[in-house]
């Protein structure tokens, strides 16, 4: 197996997902967007999308904010993001490379912000020092948003997700647990409030279908499971998925979640 899957150079570690994870990971529920649009912007005001990766969340909050800043590690993602931007007519983004290290030495360009919003990347950050340096910049009655969407692969309840599983494990030497739906002792919302924001947590439902090369895209775009990990066993992983979606009828339904964990400072 690649060192890609587990390395902790941040601009690694999704270095050959670029393209599929801007095509075939889901957009984030309307309702999700509405919810931090009502709480925290009246269009003006400084954004940052920190590990914003192909730009979702800075270009769709991008017409209620003065100014978006995009912050990731990858240079190949943040091309996305920039046509995902040109696309739109997101003219009031900026796109620039670095990671949550980086952002001791950035604060004072930001400063002050109306809202920081990270999706799955806050996963991968030092959060503690993350947050305190978000408070020190945020002004008062802005906030940190963070996003997470169900990781279907690991916490799907569904019987192709299953069988796609199955189908992994015969390629990968350590793939992630597949748990199904899962808490945590900390949530994301305690940690927000140990760091000063006074934080909520809202969920939304969401019902998805996907298609084989839906499916097989989204597969690629994971950092355990990208090209650089499968190597040479990428075209047969591929033809393995899809003979194995066989077994079930188009489209393959999901029941997912978008949890939304705001904190107000």
């Amino acid at each position: 197996m690649s060192d890609y899957a587990t390395t902790d150079d941040p601009a690694a570690r999704f270095a050959t997902t670029a393209q599929q994870y801007a095509v075939y990971r889901p957009e984030y529920d309307d309702k999700a967007i509405d919810a931090l649009r009502e709480r925290f912007l009246d269009g003006t005001g400084r954004l940052l999308d920190l590990g914003c990766g192909t730009g979702r969340l800075g270009v769709t909050l991008a017409p209620h904010v003065e100014e978006v800043v995009g912050v990731d590690p990858n240079e190949a993602m943040l091309d996305h993001a920039r046509e995902r931007a040109s696309v739109v007519g997101a003219e009031n983004t900026e796109w620039r490379v670095g990671s949550d290290a980086d952002l001791p030495a950035m604060a004072d360009e930001f400063d002050p912000l109306r809202l920081t919003v990270m999706g799955r990347s806050f996963h991968w950050m030092n959060q503690g020092r993350t947050l305190d340096t978000l408070y020190d910049i945020t002004e008062a009655g802005g906030g940190v948003a963070l996003l997470s969407d169900t990781e279907w692969l690991a916490r799907g309840t569904a019987d192709w997700q299953d069988a796609v599983y199955e189908v992994l494990t015969e390629y990968l030497d350590d793939p992630p647990e597949r748990t199904g739906p899962v808490e945590y002792d900390e949530s994301w919302a305690d940690l927000l409030d140990e760091h000063g924001f006074s934080a909520e947590k809202c969920v939304f439902d969401v019902e998805r279908e996907w298609d084989a090369d839906g499916v097989v895209g989204y597969l690629l775009s994971l950092s355990f499971c990208s090209p650089a990990v499968l190597g040479d066993d990428r075209e047969r992983f591929e033809s393995a998925v899809r003979e194995r979606l066989t077994e079930f009828d188009e489209p393959y339904e999901e029941d997912a979640t978008v949890d939304v964990i705001a904190g107000e400072r």
